[in-house]
């Protein structure tokens, strides 16, 4: 007994083995490209303390400012020295943003190795395939109506799954023509364990605001 009811669905071929393989690696490698992107996105210690040092120069000056002339040389060292700072968080700045676009490139290089890695290995594999002869009982068109037992399945997998990701299409390269259209390839339980961690991981970063 569940919970929440759900369809009974007619497995023709589960991989289980490799589905939990899949996921774990999707997990692990969804939260290490994260965990490498959030490192050398964020502020680094150095960029915090001139910020720090910033704000203080900058409340300093003002203060000087409103002693009025004969706070004129401290003022004026005071604000060489908060232009001086700004250049210095400037630069900082700029290389985070340079750091940023290097990190993204490269993520996006590890993505695809990651995604013809994991094609090549599984090539022809379905994960999940549904069996179309199990779903007669369930078929509520016309009995004189020929239907296959392919597109029983094609159109079952496409409700379930609906609305379909065009990814799942790419992820069904090499599999068997006759069940390409009501299964599951690798990539997508892939790429499923991928969008699940990269959300916890957002929820998290937001909820320790880091």
């Amino acid at each position: 007994m569940t919970f929440l009811p759900y369809p009974e669905i007619p497995y023709k071929i589960v991989h289980t083995g490799d589905i939990i393989l899949l996921l774990t690696i999707g997990f692990l490698y969804e939260l290490s490209m994260r965990i490498y992107q959030h490192k050398n996105e964020r502020r680094t210690p150095q960029e915090r303390q001139l910020g720090i040092h910033l704000a203080t120069l900058r409340y300093e000056a003002a203060k000087k400012r409103a002693m009025g002339p004969s706070a004129f040389v401290e003022t004026a060292k005071l604000e060489r020295a908060v232009l001086a700072t700004e250049k210095k968080v400037a630069k900082l700045v700029e290389g985070r943003g340079s750091r940023k676009t290097r990190v993204a490139a490269q993520i996006k290089k590890y993505n695809l190795v990651m995604n013809v890695l994991i094609l090549l290995t599984y090539w022809g594999v379905a994960m999940v395939a549904i069996d179309g002869s199990r779903l007669y009982e369930s078929t509520d068109g016309s009995h004189d109506e020929v239907v296959s037992d392919v597109e029983r399945a094609t159109s079952f997998w496409k409700g379930f799954l609906f609305p379909t990701p065009m990814g799942s299409k790419i992820a069904q390269f090499g599999i068997d023509s006759d069940v390409r259209s009501s299964c599951m390839g690798a990539l997508t339980v892939f790429w499923a364990a991928r969008v699940t961690c990269g959300e916890l991981v957002d929820c998290v970063f937001e909820w320790a605001s880091i």
